[in-house]
């Protein structure tokens, strides 16, 4: 259809290798499409789910290690455009379920460098520059953001997430930052993390809590 009438289309949260393959087809056409994918999706696999642990419910599900594996690629070629965390905080009790009456969702923006670290710049299938694009210049792109994901220059407004790429840490639910604790996270250890955040110059995070 966006083919049909020339509009813009942009596919969220995709999930499967076919996905990833009808996008890559897409594009070859010359057909204006986006998508994006989330840290989750890129680590996790539908064994987690097997255990039918609440914070592992997710919407769109879990897939197989084929399908984690097929996002990675498209991610790492340009495919997938952009990583969206998909950020989705629930008070405890609605995790704290039954797997039919729990909410869908995860948190996701708190780990998500991390998590792309691990998934992609480890694994050789992307290096830093490629993480910069993919998580900043072209999610600021596709939004019109004209402001963000900028090359670095003096005057220009300071929209800045300062990294350590060695900084070792374990997850630990009860030392988030966010009010909510359903992370499928806990207890991994990453070896990259955000250590300051700078918003219009103003250094609006940095590690171990607020500015």
């Amino acid at each position: 259809m966006a083919e049909h009438v020339g509009s813009r289309l942009h596919i969220c949260h995709l999930t499967t290798a076919g996905g990833v393959e009808i996008i890559r087809w897409a594009k070859a056409r010359g057909i204006d499409v986006t998508a994006e994918v989330t840290p989750h999706h890129l680590l996790l696999t539908d064994e987690s789910a097997r255990s039918y642990d609440p914070i592992f419910k997710v919407n769109p599900p879990l897939r197989t290690e084929k399908d984690v594996m097929a996002l990675r690629h498209g991610l790492a070629d340009g495919t997938i455009d952009i990583v969206a965390t998909d950020h989705a905080p629930h008070p405890g009790e609605s995790k704290e379920c039954e797997w039919q009456e729990a909410a869908f969702g995860m948190l996701g923006l708190e780990h998500a460098l991390s998590i792309v670290a691990a998934t992609m710049v480890e694994s050789g299938l992307m290096d830093w520059t490629g993480v910069q694009n993919r998580m900043s210049t072209a999610p600021a792109r596709i939004g019109g953001y004209s402001d963000h994901g900028r090359e670095v220059t003096v005057g220009a407004p300071a929209h800045l997430t300062v990294i350590n790429p060695k900084a070792s840490y374990r997850v630990d639910r009860d030392q988030l930052q966010s009010k909510s604790r359903n992370t499928p996270f806990h207890g991994m250890e990453f070896s990259a993390r955000v250590i300051a955040t700078f918003f219009h110059g103003e250094m609006v995070y940095s590690e171990g809590g607020k500015a």
